[in-house]
């Protein structure tokens, strides 16, 4: 997990840097989330619900994209995301 959410802020933020967490900038971010995550996750539905969580808590954490890269480091020990993984 460390190594994927900045590889995700950085792969969005290269297609759009204006508006961060667009419709499109979400789907984005779920897609290749979902590409990650589907190998530990199991199955499709088990890494879009947990794609989804970790959305979710980001944008309500981050609601633009310098404040994201400002705490870029500490998405890895974020307890919300971990907690997205385990699946509350």
């Amino acid at each position: 997990m460390r190594k994927l959410l900045p590889i995700l802020l950085l792969l969005i933020c290269a297609t759009s840097c204006t508006d961060f967490w667009s419709g499109a900038n979400q789907r984005r971010f779920k897609e290749v989330c979902a590409t990650e995550a589907i190998k530990w996750a199991g199955t499709d539905a088990a890494a879009d619900e947990y794609c989804n969580c970790v959305l979710q808590k980001m944008m309500e954490r981050y609601p633009n994209e310098e404040d994201a890269f400002q705490h870029l480091g500490d998405l890895s020990h974020d307890t919300a995301l971990i907690r997205c993984r385990e699946g509350r």
